[in-house]
């Protein structure tokens, strides 16, 4: 059997899928086969490696596996193997005889094919060689990162023959995996957005075991990295992990869109290469540009500072801040809060960028919002993204414009700005998109913020150390002026200084009397208001200084503050009412916390002005008031210095001692005429130098007995046992006192006996009206009981006598009969009114009912609380005052109607008898009781017997109530 001609251009082949077209081609024109498949041992395992003819689509691989593992030919059904070294020649219709020709060449197919694949690993090796080099010569040593990134991508993608790559370096890494931030191509048709995101497992096989992942449409795209690469659809892709000094740094993609790719080992080898080259690349470029940054950063930093030290003002250094912040980090607003004095809320004090309605309406809260967290915590709070942060709005507005979505930016840091000891305020950063800056930025931000708090508490040192002397002027103006006149002009001269001093346009010192009421009124550019307008002010008036809005202010005024001046002044206690400052503005801006805490300074040092000289005036006052008590008291007030040389005698020691002793002022109170008792006035003298009750001490000074009191007087505010200034001696002459002691005791004597006297008197005057009383109960009992029934025996006499009589002698018994019982009922009356039986028959109550049935006047009775029988004597002494009473109404009050109430209380009964007649006044009664009208007198006489108390109320045409209290 002759061997077919061995191709030459097998050997030849560069690369092993070459080697298998070629042989494949030329088996299936030697066979005259319908298909043949050539197959090759690659990464260890059996893949196609050569094509050629038809119905290859019989062929699944098992039989070429068999046939090289048996390593001899096998055929079945119209397929036939034909192994050789590493690879296996598969027919398809195949003649046995050519097949079998055919196998003579295997061991010159094993050589050849063992020279490409030898070739191939030789060619492919220093293809990575050569890469690397190329792409080592494209760097050139460059440390641009963006320009290694792009030439990374470029090479990558070159080299391997494929259509397109790109390189994202890690912006985040986490235990979800990663996530790229720019991203630099090559060969794609759009720029990426929003990076790539590398998931756990992928992140794993990259970064943990350092593998390239190689995708293959045909065998991945089911898998979650197919999912993950839909969007990119390759047909084939590498991706090599980035990596640097044990850190990763980002992912090298490579991928082809061409139907039918395949990436090889040496492809995949040479992938990584490239990566690790890269990697070392980005690592210098990373830690050039760290350095080139941290150098632009420091010289930026060294400039803001620069910048912000050269402005002491605080206007100025919140503008240079804000424009430094803005320019530093490419912000596009910013503004600086300000901390209120309630310690809870932020206001924005200047901004750049932000809208009008933004700073105005922005209240934040600290621990709230970004800002007010940055401000609680004393450290930066960052928000990449705030509509996705979940750190909500500082202030409600914020948090309205989040909800909306209308919030106009989305990356925002705070910053804290403030000294060690405490926090003053806070930088805030704003940009339209997601936070731009990396953690290195976010550094730079609190370098920045530190130079800024540093700068603006600088400033603010300054500016108040200004305030403070400006108002220490203003203040001291104020006090010199009012120290040396009050007068109207040098009010007015004070208002116009405290006006200007609190940057308003008009302003007024109104100052007040005892009673409240403005009594002084000093203005500058302002009239005089009127005395409505100022009492209204006075109205609005606290505790201490307050704005005013402009309904409350004085006409056309649109904002305003008010603070009262309280002072001790005159010894009223420490809230007496000195007046008040008023000053107003036309803006509409409320005063601020530092003018409110200046007008409370200027009020203050005003009241104390005022209150000195009021109380040097006071002074004055009782300086005087107490000489003229001195000078008119009838004791002896002496006043000696510390060695005992008196300095000041009132007249009563002048007249009482100069004529034992001479003239008294100069002479030594310790050498007075007194030997007997001398030791006594030396041991009061001492006792009252070191004790703070003083020492007493009787002593004898010629014919006169003192009784004699010493206390010392030592400097205002000094202990009791600070230095003494004078000692203060008062004395009495107690001769003068006994004989004063022996008239009180005659007095008390008389006074003892007149009471005795009036006690006898009232007990007299008690049994008086008990055997009054009695007397009238017997003769009202005889006139009951004989004289009316003498009378009613009569009169039945002559009326049984008149029936019998006719004519004239009857008409005159009728007459006679008409006399008797008008006599009877006139002597039946005269009994009730001296002794009603209806008191004693039926009791309190039904008695005065029937009292007030027979008064002339129309009365009525009324009874509140619980009834009850009183004790005889006190229902007789009710029923006398009531009768008195109304009998006085009846007399006296000319009334249309009268009223008899009667109150049963707990422990008593209180009657009041009213009427609405003329009534009366105190005089008028005290006229009447001296005319002998004793009426009231009676009442009140017979109510003290009974223990109780009376009240009259009375008003000349309002009516009398008198009321009676008794016990029982």
């Amino acid at each position: 059997m002759t061997l077919p001609p061995f191709p030459p251009d097998l050997s030849a082949a560069p690369t092993v899928r070459a080697f298998g077209a070629a042989l494949a081609s030329f088996a299936c024109r030697t066979v005259r086969a319908h298909g043949v498949q050539v197959w090759a041992v690659i990464g260890g395992s059996l893949s196609v490696v050569g094509e050629e003819g038809r119905g290859l689509g019989l062929s699944d691989g098992t039989l070429a596996a068999r046939a090289l593992a048996e390593g001899r030919p096998v055929s079945e059904g119209m397929l036939a193997c034909l192994p050789f070294g590493g690879g296996v020649l598969e027919f398809v219709g195949a003649d046995p005889e050519g097949v079998e020709a055919l196998s003579g060449l295997a061991p010159l197919l094993t050589l050849a094919l063992e020279g490409v694949q030898a070739r191939e690993v030789r060619r492919g090796r220093g293809r990575v060689a050569e890469t690397v080099e190329q792409l080592v010569r494209r760097l050139g040593g460059s440390l641009n990162l963006p320009e290694v990134l792009t030439a990374t991508a470029e090479s990558a993608a070159i080299a391997l023959g494929f259509g397109r790559a790109f390189v994202g370096l890690f912006s985040e890494v986490g235990e979800d995996g990663a996530q790229t931030g720019e991203v630099f191509t090559y060969g794609f048709d759009s720029a990426f957005t929003g990076g790539i995101a590398v998931g756990p497992v992928s992140f794993s096989r990259l970064v943990g075991r350092g593998e390239v992942i190689l995708y293959e449409r045909s065998r991945d795209s089911a898998s979650p990295l197919g999912a993950g690469l839909l969007e990119l659809d390759p047909e084939v892709a590498l991706i090599a992990p980035l990596s640097a000094r044990g850190k990763p740094l980002g992912v090298l993609y490579v991928d082809s869109r061409s139907p039918g790719a395949r990436a090889s080992e040496d492809d995949t080898w040479l992938v990584l290469a490239l990566a690790e080259q890269a990697s070392l690349a980005i690592d210098n470029a990373r830690l050039y540009g760290a350095e080139t940054r941290k150098r632009q950063a420091a010289e930026a930093l060294r400039e803001a500072g620069a910048a912000l030290a050269g402005s002491l003002h605080l206007s100025d250094t919140l503008s240079r801040v804000l424009e430094r912040a803005t320019a530093l980090f490419g912000a596009d607003a910013a503004g600086v809060y300000e901390l209120q004095p309630d310690g809870r809320t932020l206001t924005i004090r200047n901004a750049v960028g932000l809208p009008s309605e933004y700073v105005l309406r922005v209240r934040a809260k600290v621990g709230a919002g970004v800002t007010g967290r940055a401000v609680e915590r004393r450290e930066l709070v960052a928000a990449r993204d705030l509509t996705t942060a979940h750190l909500g709005g500082g202030s409600r507005y914020t948090r309205q414009l989040l909800a909306q979505g209308r919030y106009p930016y989305r990356g925002v840091i705070g910053l804290p700005l403030g000294t060690r000891a405490s926090v003053f305020g806070a930088l805030t950063l704003y940009w339209k998109e997601p936070l731009p800056l990396d953690a290195d930025d976010l550094a730079l931000t609190e370098v920045f913020a530190a130079q800024a708090s540093l700068a603006i508490e600088n400033a603010r040192l300054y500016e108040e150390e200004l305030r403070r002397e400006r108002e220490a002027a203003v203040l001291l103006n104020v006090g010199r002026l009012l120290g040396e006149d009050q007068g109207d002009r040098t009010l007015a001269e004070v208002a116009r200084l405290a006006t200007l001093a609190l940057n308003a346009g008009r302003g007024l010192i109104a100052l007040t009397g005892e009673g409240g009421e403005v009594t002084r009124c000093a203005t500058f550019n302002l009239h005089s208001p009127p005395a409505a307008e100022l009492a209204s002010l006075l109205g609005q008036l606290g505790r201490g200084p307050r704005p005013l809005t402009r309904r409350h202010a004085l006409p056309v005024a649109g904002s305003a503050l008010i603070v009262p001046l309280r002072g001790n002044a005159g010894g009223d206690g420490p809230d007496h009412l000195l007046g008040f400052l008023y000053a107003d503005d036309p803006g509409t801006e409320p005063p601020s916390d530092r003018v409110l805490g200046l007008a409370r300074s200027v009020a203050d040092q005003l009241a104390l002005t005022l209150t000195r000289e009021r109380l040097l005036s006071a002074l004055a006052r009782e300086e005087a008031r107490y000489r003229q008590l001195a000078e008119g008291a009838h004791d002896l007030i002496l006043s000696a210095d510390p060695a005992g040389t008196i300095t000041y005698a009132n007249p009563a020691a002048k007249r009482l001692l100069a004529p034992l002793v001479g003239p008294l002022v100069g002479a030594n109170l310790l050498t007075l005429p007194t030997p007997a008792t001398r030791d006594m006035l030396h041991a009061a003298w001492d006792a009252a130098r070191t004790r703070p009750a003083g020492g007493r001490a009787e002593i004898e000074v010629g014919p006169h007995r003192l009784e004699v009191r010493l206390s010392a007087v030592r400097q205002a505010g000094a202990s009791p046992s600070g230095t003494v200034q004078s000692v203060l001696t008062v004395a009495r002459d107690l001769s003068e006192l006994q004989t004063l002691a022996a008239e009180i005791q005659r007095r008390g004597q008389a006074l003892e006996a007149a009471t005795s006297r009036q006690t006898e008197l009232r007990t007299y005057l008690t049994l008086f009206t008990q055997a009054q009383e009695e007397e009238r109960r017997r003769i009202s009992r005889e006139l009951h009981d004989d004289t009316a029934q003498v009378l009613i025996a009569t009169s039945r006499r002559v009326a049984r006598l008149a029936r019998d009589l006719d004519g004239p002698q009857r008409e005159r018994a009728d007459d006679i009969l008409a006399d008797l019982n008008a006599a009877i009922e006139s002597v039946r009356r005269f009994a009730r009114n001296l002794r009603p039986s209806v008191l004693d028959d039926l009791g309190l109550l039904p008695a005065l009912e029937w009292l007030a049935g027979q008064a002339q006047t129309d009365t009525r009775l009324e009874v509140s609380g619980a009834e009850r029988r009183l004790a005889p004597a006190l229902e007789l002494t009710v029923f006398r005052l009531a009768q008195e009473a109304l009998t006085n109404v009846d007399k006296h009050a000319h009334a249309r109607s009268a009223a008899i109430r009667v109150a049963f209380e707990e422990g008593g009964v209180r009657v009041a008898v009213t009427d609405d007649g003329q009534g009366f006044t105190p005089g008028q009664a005290q006229a009447r009781a001296q005319e002998g009208h004793l009426g009231l007198i009676g009442l009140r006489e017979r109510v003290a017997l009974a223990g109780g108390e009376l009240e009259v109320e009375s008003d000349p045409g309002r009516g009398t109530t008198l009321t009676f209290s008794l016990p029982g």
